[in-house]
């Protein structure tokens, strides 16, 4: 019965840095699927002439079907961000998008200084003409290519010893506890 426990014990801690691993990619996939976000709210904006609503309706729309988990909640905060503009239109846009990135769940993987950057976004995002509205999501997709490239670099080496100190510290367990 000792062996046993001390064998999920083991697997446990081995488990655990394969998840620590996984969390780098959970990063990265939502950093990549923000950016194809910003992309197309882009040429709703600048190509199809959509208002704000009904960019964002479009978008998160087309990116919030078909996806759990969180992959679905960037599709989903644009489409509480369209539903509320239309709401209350009273309200400025930048207070209606702090809001809701204010909302994203509890363990949701966007570093501080990715939700900064989309903070700002929303802050410059609203208030000018279709050639400053380009800039600030040219920005923003600027800043967020910074950080896929800085997961990129830092992914490979990271999950490899993620997964290693788990599988050490397991198979320390196992050697001190048997």
């Amino acid at each position: 019965m000792k062996y046993i426990g001390i064998l999920m014990m083991a697997g446990a801690l081995a488990a655990g840095g394969f998840w620590a691993a996984d969390q780098w990619k959970e990063k990265l996939e939502l950093l990549l699927l923000f950016r194809q976000m910003m992309f197309y709210l882009k040429g709703q904006i600048l190509y199809a002439n959509a208002t704000l609503p009904e960019a964002f309706r479009e978008v998160g729309g087309r990116y919030a079907e078909g996806r759990s988990g969180f992959l679905k909640e960037p599709g989903a905060f644009f489409l509480r961000v369209a539903e509320r503009l239309e709401e209350q239109g009273d309200v400025p846009f930048p207070v209606i998008w702090k809001e809701e990135a204010e909302r994203f769940p509890p363990g949701f993987p966007l570093e501080a200084g990715d939700h900064k950057n989309l903070l700002a976004l929303g802050e410059n995002l609203g208030y000018a003409h279709k050639d400053m509205q380009e800039r600030t999501l040219l920005f923003y997709l600027e800043e967020t290519d910074g950080s896929i490239g800085f997961l990129k670099r830092e992914m490979e080496s990271r999950t490899k010893l993620y997964r290693c100190l788990g599988m050490a510290a397991g198979l320390f367990l196992m050697v001190v506890m048997a």
